[in-house]
């Protein structure tokens, strides 16, 4: 058995992960942790992700902690700022401060067998060693940068949405934005009244529904924090209503007409030009990729200024883009709507677990989990958001909690029952993955699309294929039965984590 103070947690990320992972463990009596950051300041992607228009597309009551409501949010959907905003705040009030180790990006992790520790190593070559590793810096953090002929001989100005410069004087400027995602949808509109000429380059439409958005009034934040029960009735009415849209893509996907006609709707409402309205429409199922919310979108596009480019690019040249049928258009400025490496994001880690097994290795064939946490070959090593955990109808926020108390459950019982190593068994991952394939058989992610939902070779390694209802009560505890336990003295990592 081991003493709570003597078992000491790394945790990597200060995002909604890391910081969730980190109060829990608190609120458990675990004290001996370090959350590990590479940036000088806390937030994860909505500190990165600071672009103009930037928000949430999941409503503000339940895209926050269940445990930490805020009745104050100024929309229904919180702009980027608010919710960096409510992350600082969550770590002020939960006294993790004095846990977080800032500017120390974790270079590599290293699994100990014999003494059950793991080593994490930053940019500086400094170590931090533990008993156990919480990996929370989630799928988007790494920039998906397009290889186009000539990018790189490119002379104006350069970035990806997730590094936006804000110092480049967007006004009168001739600007190429490449991509049509989450992130282009939020900045095209902000950007467009600005620019001289705006050319858009598509290579497939989005669907692109109404977003429901609005002001909370002063006289509802008001109800919201003087009777808590308001708020929590309306984060469980947006949840459960959330929850619902999983019918239509995975049981009847004749549901998802509603929204292609709703989509469709929004398009002939905005752009009145046959030619645009033709580009804009979707050649897949609503659904396959992920279902985007705007309300200025269209009325965007339909401007003068905007070019809805859906010819390919063939190369760049120092001064302009060049499309596949020939055409040439000069640009000042290339914004790389690009998205980021999810489905292989796992190739930019050094991890190595037991008998020096290579994390990339193992999931260069396919990243799979347990329960997108645990990972066979990797002892006391925890993923939050990892294979499997994404969604395409909720919030992450609940399935961060789901897996945080699966992680700190696990911690528990480590320190109870004298446990100096879980690692999850090769037969019950397997099992476990067979039963996730199988439920993706026919639901709307795999219905012919590529997304980055996908890996190269067309399976989905990202989406849970079910409730996250679900989800939440196969988490509940961790089974013991399912992991390989090595008991013992469990060794203190040295230097402690205090």
């Amino acid at each position: 058995m081991a003493n709570k103070t003597d078992f000491s947690i790394v945790i990597t990320g200060t995002g909604f992960s890391g910081i969730c992972v980190g109060i829990q463990l608190k609120k458990a009596g675990f004290h001996n942790f370090k959350i590990v950051e590479k940036a000088s300041e806390p937030g994860g992607t909505w500190r990165d992700n600071h672009y103009p228009g930037a928000a949430c597309d999941v409503k503000s009551n339940l895209y926050s902690f269940s445990f930490e409501p805020n009745p104050n949010w100024s929309r229904e959907y919180s702009p980027q700022a608010e919710i960096l905003e409510y992350t600082k705040h969550c770590i002020t009030k939960y006294g993790l401060d004095e846990h977080i180790l800032y500017n120390w990006e974790v270079k590599s992790a290293k699994y100990f067998e014999e003494d059950g520790i793991w080593e994490l190593t930053n940019q500086r070559k400094e170590k931090i060693r533990a008993n156990a590793a919480v990996i929370g810096n989630g799928p988007l953090h790494i920039p998906s940068l397009p290889d186009i002929d000539g990018i790189k001989d490119f002379k104006g100005e350069i970035f990806h949405s997730s590094n936006w410069n804000h110092d480049y004087n967007l006004k009168n400027k001739n600007v190429c934005v490449i991509g049509t995602g989450a992130s282009a949808i939020q900045f095209v509109p902000e950007i467009q009244p600005k620019v001289k000429n705006l050319y858009l380059m598509q290579r497939t439409a989005p669907w692109v529904l109404p977003k429901p958005d609005g002001k909370f009034s002063k006289t509802q934040s008001v109800l919201f924090e003087r009777i808590p029960l308001i708020q929590q009735l309306n984060r469980n009415f947006i949840y459960y209503l959330n929850e619902a849209q999983l019918i239509g893509m995975k049981y009847d996907q004749r549901i998802l007409k509603l929204g292609e006609m709703l989509g469709k709707w929004h398009i002939n409402k905005y752009v009145k030009n046959p030619e645009l309205r033709k580009k804009l429409v979707p050649n897949y199922n609503l659904g396959c990729k992920r279902v985007l919310l705007s309300n200025n979108y269209y009325q965007a596009l339909a401007q003068d200024n905007v070019d809805v480019v859906t010819d390919g690019i063939q190369k760049f040249t120092k001064d302009s883009v060049v499309t596949k049928d020939g055409k040439s258009r000069k640009i000042d400025a290339i914004i790389l709507g690009t998205g980021f490496h999810v489905a292989d994001s796992f190739q930019f880690y050094n991890v190595q677990g037991k008998g020096g097994v290579q994390l990339k290795d193992v999931f260069s064939k396919a990243p799979q989990a347990y329960y997108g946490t645990c990972v066979h070959h990797f002892p006391n090593l925890f993923f939050m958001l990892g294979p499997n955990t994404g969604l395409g109808h909720n919030s992450m926020i609940y399935m961060i909690e789901s897996q945080t108390n699966y992680i700190v459950d696990a911690v528990k019982k480590m320190t109870s029952q004298g446990v100096k190593s879980i690692e999850v068994r090769k037969d019950v991952q397997t099992k476990f993955n067979e039963e996730i394939q199988k439920k993706l058989e026919g639901t709307i992610w795999l219905s012919g699309c590529k997304s980055w939902y996908l890996s190269a070779d067309g399976k989905n390694y990202t989406v849970w294929p079910g409730f996250t209802l679900e989800f939440r009560n196969r988490t509940k505890n961790i089974q013991l039965k399912d992991y390989i336990l090595e008991k013992g003295k469990v060794k203190k990592a040295e230097p402690e984590l205090v």
